[in-house]
């Protein structure tokens, strides 16, 4: 690609040109205004290298993603299995021991049968939902996902902003 500042345009006569060349207008436009203007092919040439930043950043965002795919499947593997035979146990078991803390509660306290059952009962319902209700607040505090794709897309989309924005821009001088 050829750098605008040493091209030469039709209308330049090397070393000898006037002193009205150069400070006069070229076509309707003065020579800053015709050096600083883009070409087509600088066009074209900065739009495709825009377009496959562009595709690299997708194809990076998209491994990260799959990573960290991995990542949170592997970790649900062996979590989720112990966590499935656990709640198999727990389910199966609940019955027999709430109704062996009824009988206890029959034999040793001298309650009605009726009257047991339904204070272990109430007991675990109670139980229960304090459980449930701190498996959600400790969830939420987890955050599981794609903790590290999302910051990196929303990093990429600022700087997609940003190239958008500024581009066809005249650099400053200061």
């Amino acid at each position: 690609m050829a750098d605008q500042a040493t091209m030469k345009t039709k209308n330049d006569r090397g070393p000898n040109r006037s002193a009205a060349s150069d400070n006069g207008p070229i076509g309707g436009r003065t020579a800053a205004a015709s050096a600083s203007e883009p070409s087509a092919i600088t066009v074209v040439s900065n739009v495709a290298g825009f377009g496959e930043n562009l595709l690299t950043l997708a194809e990076l965002q998209a491994r990260l993603s799959a990573a960290e795919l991995r990542k949170n499947v592997e970790a649900a593997k062996t979590s989720g299995a112990v966590l499935v035979a656990g709640s198999v146990l727990a389910v199966a078991s609940l019955p027999v021991a709430l109704a062996g803390i009824a009988e206890l509660l029959v034999s040793e306290l001298a309650l009605k049968r009726g009257y047991a059952l339904l204070i272990v009962a109430a007991a675990a319902f109670v139980i229960g939902g304090v459980s449930v209700a701190s498996a959600g607040f400790w969830l939420r505090r987890k955050r599981p996902g794609f903790p590290l794709s999302a910051e990196e897309l929303t990093r990429n989309l600022n700087w997609l902003r940003t190239v958008l924005r500024h581009s066809g821009r005249l650099p400053s001088r200061r």
